[in-house]
């Protein structure tokens, strides 16, 4: 990718940006020498947190193929998308289920340069919104055109609520999940707060004071789960979830710094 910002947008290639970050350490190409630079500054802290980004896509395969294939839902709405791959949301599903039915959520200008790279299998459908997901009545209502909510939609907020403070952060998963009928699933994942974190955390603080990304604690992860059920085993490290019938958790699941859970609305 050149370093110049793309006509039309307000990216800015002289600041770090979380989604380019993420994407770094998931070894993709989408990113600045600016997100390069503070990304190798952090890895130097935290080393750890390269393998946590990977975790968290290889959770978000997972479970797209999880919730399609064995809870049989064919609408996904993704919040804070981040830079799409062929692996991520809508690849996994459609792959389960081509006629599954997916909307992207971001108003990162970052994301919405690579949103027309989506491509659909011929009977699904992807939708990509540039909205602040925050405004739930107004996503609520794009979503609506492409997505049914009176049938069961899978929500997934992966990554993404870092940006928010806590509190704010379950309220808002609570808005949207108040707002879908019985049988929705609902799946969120996070770094959580340890040492190493926190050491690294200082580093994304110090170049961008308004934009870092955030940790969590377990408990305030687990928050956004208000209302629903947990589907064994609870909020755990992402590599404990959904493994495999007939596989082992993998050595050293449990020193993840990436957790989350997959929940059910009764």
């Amino acid at each position: 990718m050149s370093d110049s910002v793309r006509p039309g947008t307000n990216v800015m290639p002289t600041l770090p940006n979380s989604a380019r970050i993420w994407n770094y350490c998931q070894g993709g190409q989408d990113n600045y020498q600016v997100d390069r630079d503070l990304s190798d500054v952090m890895l130097n802290a935290f080393p750890e947190i390269k393998t946590a980004a990977m975790e968290s896509r290889a959770f978000q395969e997972r479970v797209a193929d999880y919730v399609v294939r064995e809870g049989g839902i064919r609408q996904l709405l993704d919040l804070g998308t981040g830079i799409p791959t062929a692996s991520a949301t809508h690849g996994m599903a459609q792959k389960a289920a081509p006629d599954s039915r997916v909307v992207y959520v971001d108003n990162d200008p970052v994301v919405l340069n690579h949103a027309s790279s989506l491509r659909s299998s011929p009977e699904g459908k992807i939708h990509y919104l540039q909205q602040d997901f925050r405004d739930v009545d107004a996503v609520l209502e794009g979503v609506s055109k492409t997505l049914n909510l009176d049938e069961p939609i899978f929500l997934l907020v992966l990554s993404t609520l870092g940006h928010f403070d806590p509190t704010e952060a379950a309220d808002l998963v609570a808005a949207y999940t108040s707002r879908f009928v019985s049988g929705s699933y609902l799946a969120v994942c996070d770094t959580i707060e340890t040492p190493g974190v926190l050491k690294m955390q200082e580093h994304y603080v110090a170049a961008d004071p308004e934009g870092a990304y955030l940790a969590r604690t377990p408990d305030q992860i687990a928050a956004c789960a208000r209302g629903l059920d947990l589907l064994p085993p609870g909020l755990r490290p992402l590599p404990e979830l959904l493994v495999p019938a007939g596989e082992a958790v993998p050595d050293g699941a449990a020193d993840c710094v990436q957790w989350g859970f997959v929940a059910v609305k009764p």
